[in-house]
């Protein structure tokens, strides 16, 4: 058997998991500011509605913990300050997952550029989307802007020299 289908099979035989499992926590854990697959945060709005938001800032810093970077006036930031209940989607190569956590602000003000706020997930539970009828072969990514590369990766650095 080929190592994705090694890989594949490996991802149909749980459900649900208490942390990032190693497949979903390497796609998430990038080294030195590389670009993550986009994250599609969930939160709820004051009045109960859904809102959903991609992250491209999104990292694993261990398999209970996440992190991101927001800017403060997002919709997004401003649920996850009123009530930090969330749920974190990610759609890679071979790899569709959902997770459910509770988000809190550990830097208001993120050093890089103090419009953007630090933002920590801890995982409550990771449950396992992909179906064994199908291949995801990629996912959303993201690339910044020439001009905003540097801003990107300085922002991406505060994120993993946290610890």
């Amino acid at each position: 058997m080929s190592d994705r289908g090694v890989q594949q099979k490996r991802l149909r035989m749980w459900m649900t998991e208490p942390a990032l499992p190693a497949e979903v926590f390497e796609a998430w854990h990038k080294p030195d500011g590389a670009i993550s697959p986009v994250a599609i945060v969930a939160t709820t709005d004051p009045d109960g509605a859904p809102r959903t938001a991609p992250f491209g800032s999104l990292r694993a810093i261990t398999p209970r913990l996440l992190r991101l970077c927001s800017w403060r006036e997002h919709d997004t930031y401003a649920n996850l300050c009123r009530d930090g209940r969330v749920s974190v989607a990610l759609v890679s190569a071979d790899v569709a997952v959902s997770v459910t956590g509770r988000a809190r602000v550990v830097r208001e003000r993120a050093h890089y550029d103090e419009q953007f706020a630090i933002v920590e997930i801890d995982v409550d539970e990771v449950k396992n989307d992909m179906i064994y009828r199908v291949v995801v072969e990629s996912g959303i990514e993201i690339v910044p802007k020439e001009r905003h590369k540097s801003w990107y990766s300085a922002v991406m650095a505060e994120l993993g020299d946290m610890d």
